[in-house]
């Protein structure tokens, strides 16, 4: 997959543009959206509306793994985000990745670790993910809590990440949050790209 052309991603990256706003965008300026980090907002997006659409999700998947080929110029050994808006993405990821030498192993992260059997919080074939660079992902960036828990719980397990990647950044503190962890955030989108008002 090293003969990605700048076209493909431009015309893909429009495509999933267009699904985005039709799917998973609203904004309101008089009936304010709950957000998951408890903030109020007229931009809301439900991303699992695009995400979990097959022919998107694939779309996703190529994107966020070009954006990892030209920021880190290279394809880490795993991918981990916190259950459960970063689970698609990661599995897509993982099977786009299956058939080449560049294998990106998930990782999914519980919010709470198990109360049975194992009791582990991050599933996974751990010793292969690590192997090279373990990146984080998530489908919608806000404040970073969630990227920030994944990434908690990685370090518990003597894990470092130094990298995330997103398809939404709502411009919302989420980029300063991660960078004060010593995580760089990369995004597909921002909420400025669709913002009406």
């Amino acid at each position: 997959m090293n003969d990605i052309l700048p076209e493909d991603i431009q015309k893909t990256k429009a495509s999933l543009m267009k699904a985005i706003e039709k799917y998973s965008y609203k904004e309101d300026h008089e009936n304010m959206f709950s957000l998951a980090s408890g903030k109020k907002s007229p931009y809301y997006f439900d991303l699992k509306q695009t995400l979990l659409n097959p022919v998107y999700l694939k779309m996703t998947a190529f994107l966020i793994y070009s954006l990892i080929r030209e920021k880190l110029n290279d394809v880490p050994s795993g991918a981990a985000g916190l259950t459960m808006g970063s689970d698609p993405i990661i599995y897509a990821l993982a099977l786009l990745t299956s058939e080449t030498e560049e294998k990106l192993y998930p990782l999914i992260v519980r919010k709470q670790e198990k109360d049975h059997g194992s009791k582990k919080r991050i599933e996974g074939l751990i010793d292969a993910a690590v192997k090279k660079e373990v990146i984080l992902i998530d489908d919608v960036i806000t404040t970073g809590g969630s990227t920030l828990q994944a990434n908690e719980a990685l370090r518990q397990e003597g894990i470092r990440a130094r990298y995330a990647f997103s398809v939404l950044d709502r411009i919302e503190g989420g980029f300063d949050n991660l960078k004060k962890e010593g995580v760089e955030l990369f995004s597909l989108f921002n909420l400025n790209d669709f913002r009406k008002k």
